[in-house]
């Protein structure tokens, strides 16, 4: 599945605005609880930021960080992000939890409802980090192979053989319906053999990724040069064949 195939993950990219100007809310709403008149004039503003502690500089700085980073769609910056959130609201329990929050009503009220915000945060990005809003495989540095919805045969070779048949394939991995459960040890095996009959029996050693309810997610660990010109050349067939019936 290609980045273009995902679904735009709109609810993140709302969050992410909304994370990047959570910061100067909650100066404004501090500076303004102060009391003290025309808090805002440059010569007082300049003031009250120079009395922020390094602390709450830095959990701030971490809110915007993840706001940031909620725009690239990849599972590293995804994590990162929920990470620094974590950090965040873990942060402002353990001050809640020791007293550390003294001021008036209007700023504790305000720090609960970030850390209630920053709650919802991470379990809206928990929901949206899976596919098709995001796609896992995707690499930093290398693009990350293209997917065919092409379907084939392929016998799961683990504690038994297991048949099934592929959702989707690259030469990077496939995506497989088993015809019946994995069964006993086979559940805990970390690394299977896949073979493919019908692309000149290319056998491949693969890394479990995830299994759910007989769908089978494989990364492929040792695929020699020549089986990934196997597979190259039968998705080629595959796509003329396709483009003819269309046609």
């Amino acid at each position: 599945m290609t980045e273009a195939e995902l679904k735009r993950p709109t609810g993140i990219y709302l969050l992410a605005v909304l994370f990047m100007l959570a910061p100067l809310g909650n100066l404004a709403i501090s500076f303004a609880g102060s009391g003290v008149p025309h808090w805002y004039l440059p010569s007082t503003l300049i003031e009250f930021l120079k009395a922020v502690s390094i602390l709450d500089w830095s959990w701030l700085g971490f809110l915007f960080l993840s706001g940031v980073l909620l725009f690239k769609a990849h599972k590293t910056s995804w994590t990162v992000a929920i990470l620094s959130l974590v950090f965040v609201l873990g942060l402002n329990i353990y001050r809640f939890s020791t007293h550390a929050l003294e001021g008036d009503g209007l700023f504790v009220q305000t720090q609960l409802v970030l850390s209630s915000f920053v709650t919802v945060g991470v379990l809206l990005l928990a929901f949206y980090f899976r596919f098709p809003y995001l796609d896992r495989r995707a690499q930093w540095l290398f693009p990350t192979a293209h997917r065919y919805d092409f379907v084939t045969p392929v016998d799961v070779v683990a504690q038994d053989i297991f048949e099934g048949v592929t959702e989707s394939i690259s030469v990077s991995g496939a995506r497989i319906r088993l015809k019946r459960d994995l069964e006993g040890g086979s559940r805990d095996l970390r690394f299977v053999d896949v073979i493919f009959p019908a692309i000149r029996n290319v056998k491949v050693k693969s890394k479990v990724v995830e299994y759910h309810e007989n769908v089978l997610r494989l990364k492929f660990k040792d695929l020699s040069r020549r089986d990934r010109g196997y597979l190259h050349d039968w998705f080629r067939s595959q796509i003329e064949t396709n483009q003819k019936s269309e046609g």
